[in-house]
């Protein structure tokens, strides 16, 4: 995943609406194919290609308001972004075909089980208070 431009990607406020199309074109930038499939690597015969999952998310706000003398006016605006690659898969081509093989996140599978014994745990006490009040 090599960036073309040394700039960083949310390395600056965004003042005003052609900042916010120019960062929005950036992003597009980050979402190409040699961020998603890394260069192939290849050692005798075999040759293994990494494919990573791109995430990328972004926000944009502006806003402005009007009052007499002794409320004050002015304007703003503001804006913030995201963008994460990680790797989820190795597609393997050797004589033997080509096989792709997910690269297994205990991290992503610890936090899914985190998030989903929290809800079992508010959804019984839910139902264990309404069972009181019956």
């Amino acid at each position: 995943m090599s960036e073309s431009n040394d700039k960083p990607l949310f390395g600056k406020p965004v003042r005003a609406i052609d900042e916010a199309g120019q960062l929005i074109e950036r992003m597009f930038d980050v979402a190409r194919t040699d961020a998603v499939f890394g260069a192939p690597l290849t050692q005798g015969d075999a040759t293994v290609i990494v494919v990573s999952e791109l995430t990328v998310g972004m926000g944009v706000g502006f806003g402005s308001g009007e009052g007499n003398e002794e409320e004050g006016s002015g304007g703003g605006g503001g804006g913030g972004g995201y963008a994460l690659g990680r790797p989820v898969a190795v597609v393997s081509i050797d004589t033997q075909g080509v096989r792709v093989q997910p690269i297994f996140d205990l991290t992503k599978v610890a936090i899914a089980a985190i998030t989903a014994l929290g809800a079992m745990a508010i959804a019984y006490r839910q139902m264990a208070r309404a069972a009181d009040k019956a």
